[in-house]
Protein backbone atom coordinates (compact mmCIF):
# COMPACT_ATOMS: atom_id res chain seq x y z
CA UNK A 1 0.00 0.00 0.00
CA UNK A 2 1.45 3.07 -1.03
CA UNK A 3 0.36 6.65 0.43
CA UNK A 4 1.56 9.96 -0.39
CA UNK A 5 0.74 12.59 2.57
CA UNK A 6 0.89 16.37 0.89
CA UNK A 7 0.14 18.61 3.62
CA UNK A 8 0.94 21.90 1.62
CA UNK A 9 2.37 24.18 2.19
CA UNK A 10 0.06 26.88 0.81
CA UNK A 11 0.82 28.95 -2.07
CA UNK A 12 3.21 25.85 -3.68
CA UNK A 13 0.53 24.89 -6.27
CA UNK A 14 -1.75 22.96 -3.73
CA UNK A 15 -5.23 24.43 -5.08
CA UNK A 16 -3.44 23.79 -8.77
CA UNK A 17 -3.13 19.96 -7.44
CA UNK A 18 -6.41 19.18 -5.76
CA UNK A 19 -8.88 20.74 -8.46
CA UNK A 20 -6.66 18.93 -11.04
CA UNK A 21 -7.43 15.57 -9.43
CA UNK A 22 -11.19 16.47 -8.83
CA UNK A 23 -12.03 17.13 -12.02
CA UNK A 24 -10.59 14.40 -13.54
CA UNK A 25 -11.62 12.24 -10.79
CA UNK A 26 -13.16 9.70 -13.16
CA UNK A 27 -10.27 9.26 -15.07
CA UNK A 28 -8.02 8.59 -11.80
CA UNK A 29 -10.63 6.51 -9.98
CA UNK A 30 -9.45 2.79 -10.96
CA UNK A 31 -5.88 3.93 -10.10
CA UNK A 32 -6.20 5.77 -7.33
CA UNK A 33 -8.04 6.82 -3.94
CA UNK A 34 -8.13 10.35 -3.52
CA UNK A 35 -8.80 12.74 0.00
CA UNK A 36 -8.75 16.53 0.11
CA UNK A 37 -9.83 19.00 2.02
CA UNK A 38 -13.71 18.24 1.97
CA UNK A 39 -13.22 14.16 3.38
CA UNK A 40 -11.02 16.14 6.49
CA UNK A 41 -13.45 19.24 7.67
CA UNK A 42 -13.18 18.31 11.14
CA UNK A 43 -9.28 17.04 11.27
CA UNK A 44 -8.63 20.18 9.19
CA UNK A 45 -10.44 22.65 11.56
CA UNK A 46 -8.46 20.95 14.94
CA UNK A 47 -5.46 21.40 12.79
CA UNK A 48 -6.06 25.83 12.16
CA UNK A 49 -6.36 25.52 16.20
CA UNK A 50 -3.44 23.21 16.59
CA UNK A 51 -1.25 25.63 14.87
CA UNK A 52 -2.31 28.73 17.04
CA UNK A 53 -1.87 27.62 20.11
CA UNK A 54 -0.06 24.44 19.87
CA UNK A 55 -1.31 22.76 23.19
CA UNK A 56 -1.17 18.56 23.38
CA UNK A 57 -5.31 18.23 23.52
CA UNK A 58 -5.36 19.91 20.13
CA UNK A 59 -3.15 17.55 18.97
CA UNK A 60 -4.86 14.67 20.37
CA UNK A 61 -8.16 15.88 19.18
CA UNK A 62 -6.65 16.36 15.55
CA UNK A 63 -5.49 12.56 15.88
CA UNK A 64 -9.28 11.30 16.57
CA UNK A 65 -10.55 13.70 13.82
CA UNK A 66 -8.16 12.46 11.35
CA UNK A 67 -8.61 8.65 12.35
CA UNK A 68 -12.52 9.41 11.74
CA UNK A 69 -11.98 10.72 8.31
CA UNK A 70 -9.62 7.84 7.86
CA UNK A 71 -11.99 5.12 9.51
CA UNK A 72 -14.83 4.48 6.65
CA UNK A 73 -11.63 3.85 3.88
CA UNK A 74 -11.61 0.16 2.65
CA UNK A 75 -8.27 -1.30 4.18
CA UNK A 76 -7.71 -3.63 2.32
CA UNK A 77 -8.13 -1.44 -0.90
CA UNK A 78 -4.93 -1.59 -2.54
CA UNK A 79 -4.97 1.44 -4.62
CA UNK A 80 -2.47 4.11 -3.43
CA UNK A 81 -4.31 6.76 -1.98
CA UNK A 82 -2.85 10.73 -2.65
CA UNK A 83 -4.07 12.71 0.70
CA UNK A 84 -3.38 16.53 0.34
CA UNK A 85 -4.78 19.28 2.18
CA UNK A 86 -2.59 22.23 3.28
CA UNK A 87 -4.60 23.14 5.80
CA UNK A 88 -2.84 20.16 7.38
CA UNK A 89 0.24 22.14 8.38
CA UNK A 90 -2.10 24.50 10.17
CA UNK A 91 -3.17 27.80 8.95
CA UNK A 92 -2.29 30.22 6.49
CA UNK A 93 0.62 32.54 8.14
CA UNK A 94 0.13 35.58 8.78
CA UNK A 95 -3.58 34.81 10.11
CA UNK A 96 -4.78 34.18 13.82
CA UNK A 97 -1.08 35.34 15.13
CA UNK A 98 0.37 31.98 13.43
CA UNK A 99 4.00 33.58 11.40
CA UNK A 100 5.72 29.80 10.63
CA UNK A 101 4.87 26.27 10.27
CA UNK A 102 5.86 25.07 13.44
CA UNK A 103 2.88 23.32 13.66
CA UNK A 104 3.38 21.06 10.44
CA UNK A 105 5.61 18.28 11.72
CA UNK A 106 3.51 17.24 14.60
CA UNK A 107 0.45 17.52 12.48
CA UNK A 108 2.25 15.21 9.93
CA UNK A 109 3.34 13.19 12.67
CA UNK A 110 0.03 12.33 13.98
CA UNK A 111 -1.74 11.64 10.65
CA UNK A 112 0.90 9.14 9.43
CA UNK A 113 0.91 7.17 12.91
CA UNK A 114 -3.06 6.77 12.05
CA UNK A 115 -2.54 5.99 8.82
CA UNK A 116 -0.05 3.30 10.18
CA UNK A 117 -2.80 1.95 12.64
CA UNK A 118 -5.40 1.56 10.02
CA UNK A 119 -3.59 0.35 6.72
CA UNK A 120 -0.61 -1.89 8.78
CA UNK A 121 2.85 -1.30 9.58
CA UNK A 122 3.84 -2.10 5.83
CA UNK A 123 2.29 0.82 4.49
CA UNK A 124 4.62 3.19 2.45
CA UNK A 125 4.19 6.39 3.61
CA UNK A 126 5.70 9.82 1.91
CA UNK A 127 5.11 12.72 3.42
CA UNK A 128 5.56 15.83 0.19
CA UNK A 129 5.99 19.00 0.73
CA UNK A 130 5.93 21.52 -2.37
CA UNK A 131 7.88 24.42 -1.53
CA UNK A 132 8.64 27.25 -3.71
CA UNK A 133 11.25 30.62 -4.09
CA UNK A 134 11.03 32.54 -0.64
CA UNK A 135 10.25 36.18 -2.14
CA UNK A 136 7.86 34.59 -4.71
CA UNK A 137 6.20 32.42 -1.79
CA UNK A 138 6.06 35.90 0.35
CA UNK A 139 4.87 37.91 -2.33
CA UNK A 140 1.45 35.57 -2.97
CA UNK A 141 1.50 35.38 0.72
CA UNK A 142 1.09 38.79 1.07
CA UNK A 143 -1.31 38.69 -1.61
CA UNK A 144 -3.63 36.06 -0.02
CA UNK A 145 -3.57 37.55 3.39
CA UNK A 146 -4.48 41.45 1.72
CA UNK A 147 -7.22 38.89 0.54
CA UNK A 148 -8.29 37.26 3.61
CA UNK A 149 -7.90 40.08 6.18
CA UNK A 150 -7.59 43.73 6.69
CA UNK A 151 -3.86 43.86 6.03
CA UNK A 152 -2.95 47.37 6.07
CA UNK A 153 1.02 46.98 6.08
CA UNK A 154 3.54 47.53 2.68
CA UNK A 155 4.97 44.52 1.50
CA UNK A 156 8.49 44.91 2.79
CA UNK A 157 7.54 45.25 6.27
CA UNK A 158 5.57 42.59 5.90
CA UNK A 159 8.35 40.53 4.45
CA UNK A 160 10.79 40.82 6.80
CA UNK A 161 8.15 39.91 9.22
CA UNK A 162 7.24 36.81 7.63
CA UNK A 163 10.48 35.59 6.90
CA UNK A 164 10.61 32.68 9.38
CA UNK A 165 7.46 31.15 6.86
CA UNK A 166 8.89 31.37 3.99
CA UNK A 167 12.28 28.78 5.57
CA UNK A 168 10.15 25.58 4.44
CA UNK A 169 13.76 23.85 4.53
CA UNK A 170 14.05 24.42 8.11
CA UNK A 171 10.68 22.99 8.48
CA UNK A 172 11.11 20.09 6.25
CA UNK A 173 14.25 18.79 8.34
CA UNK A 174 12.18 19.14 11.37
CA UNK A 175 9.27 16.96 9.74
CA UNK A 176 12.49 14.42 9.28
CA UNK A 177 13.54 14.06 12.32
CA UNK A 178 10.03 14.16 14.02
CA UNK A 179 8.92 11.23 11.60
CA UNK A 180 11.56 9.30 11.64
CA UNK A 181 11.58 5.75 10.11
CA UNK A 182 7.78 5.98 10.16
CA UNK A 183 7.58 7.82 6.60
CA UNK A 184 10.12 9.41 3.81
CA UNK A 185 9.88 12.50 3.83
CA UNK A 186 10.37 14.28 0.16
CA UNK A 187 10.00 17.82 -1.44
CA UNK A 188 9.46 19.65 -4.97
CA UNK A 189 9.89 22.90 -5.56
CA UNK A 190 7.26 24.80 -7.42
CA UNK A 191 9.15 26.17 -10.18
CA UNK A 192 10.84 22.65 -11.14
CA UNK A 193 7.34 21.07 -11.53
CA UNK A 194 6.27 23.93 -13.92
CA UNK A 195 7.03 22.54 -17.21
CA UNK A 196 5.24 19.55 -16.03
CA UNK A 197 1.59 20.06 -18.09
CA UNK A 198 0.20 18.22 -14.99
CA UNK A 199 1.82 20.20 -12.87
CA UNK A 200 2.16 19.18 -9.22
CA UNK A 201 -0.77 16.61 -9.82
CA UNK A 202 1.98 14.87 -12.06
CA UNK A 203 4.54 15.00 -9.98
CA UNK A 204 2.21 13.50 -7.25
CA UNK A 205 0.95 10.77 -9.25
CA UNK A 206 4.52 9.73 -10.35
CA UNK A 207 5.28 9.49 -6.75
CA UNK A 208 2.58 7.04 -6.47
CA UNK A 209 3.41 5.05 -9.32
CA UNK A 210 0.13 5.72 -11.18
CA UNK A 211 -0.26 6.12 -14.24
CA UNK A 212 -1.03 9.54 -15.83
CA UNK A 213 -2.33 8.65 -19.26
CA UNK A 214 -5.56 10.00 -20.52
CA UNK A 215 -5.22 13.14 -18.07
CA UNK A 216 -5.52 16.49 -19.69
CA UNK A 217 -3.15 19.41 -18.81
CA UNK A 218 -3.95 21.60 -15.88
CA UNK A 219 -4.57 25.47 -16.23
CA UNK A 220 -3.05 27.84 -13.59
CA UNK A 221 -4.77 28.56 -10.65
CA UNK A 222 -5.01 31.27 -8.09
CA UNK A 223 -2.32 33.47 -9.92
CA UNK A 224 -2.16 36.88 -8.60
CA UNK A 225 -3.66 39.56 -10.95
CA UNK A 226 -0.83 42.40 -11.78
CA UNK A 227 -1.57 45.83 -9.40
CA UNK A 228 -4.22 43.55 -7.40
CA UNK A 229 -2.06 43.79 -4.46
CA UNK A 230 -2.06 47.32 -4.30
CA UNK A 231 -5.90 47.84 -5.02
CA UNK A 232 -6.10 45.46 -2.09
CA UNK A 233 -4.03 47.31 0.51
CA UNK A 234 -5.80 50.40 -0.23
CA UNK A 235 -9.20 48.84 0.14
CA UNK A 236 -8.01 47.77 3.65
CA UNK A 237 -6.89 51.39 4.45
CA UNK A 238 -10.22 52.93 3.39
CA UNK A 239 -12.78 53.69 6.04
CA UNK A 240 -15.52 51.63 5.11
CA UNK A 241 -17.11 48.97 6.91
CA UNK A 242 -16.27 45.00 6.98
CA UNK A 243 -18.94 44.12 4.67
CA UNK A 244 -18.39 46.88 2.54
CA UNK A 245 -15.11 46.06 2.50
CA UNK A 246 -15.37 42.06 1.96
CA UNK A 247 -17.91 43.49 -0.95
CA UNK A 248 -15.47 45.74 -2.50
CA UNK A 249 -12.83 42.90 -2.67
CA UNK A 250 -15.09 40.66 -4.16
CA UNK A 251 -15.80 43.18 -7.08
CA UNK A 252 -12.31 43.55 -7.52
CA UNK A 253 -11.85 40.08 -8.02
CA UNK A 254 -14.59 39.60 -10.47
CA UNK A 255 -13.08 42.52 -12.47
CA UNK A 256 -9.74 40.94 -12.50
CA UNK A 257 -11.55 37.58 -13.34
CA UNK A 258 -13.22 38.98 -16.50
CA UNK A 259 -10.34 40.72 -17.58
CA UNK A 260 -8.62 37.02 -17.61
CA UNK A 261 -11.57 35.57 -19.75
CA UNK A 262 -11.37 38.74 -21.94
CA UNK A 263 -7.44 38.01 -22.83
CA UNK A 264 -7.76 34.21 -23.27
Amino acid sequence: MRILLHPGFHKTGTSSLQRGATAQFDTLAPRLQLMLTPDLIEAARVARHYSERQTSEDLEQFTKEFQSAVADRDSRDRRPLLISSEVLSGHLPGLKGVETYAAAPSLARSAVDVLHRHYGAEAQITVWFTTRNPETWLRSLYWQNLRAQRLTEEFEPFRDRMAPAADHARIVDEARRCLGATAQVETARIEDIGPDPLGPLGEALRHLGVATDGLAPLPQHNTQPENAAQDFLALNRSAMGDEALAEAKRKVLRRYRRAEQSDS
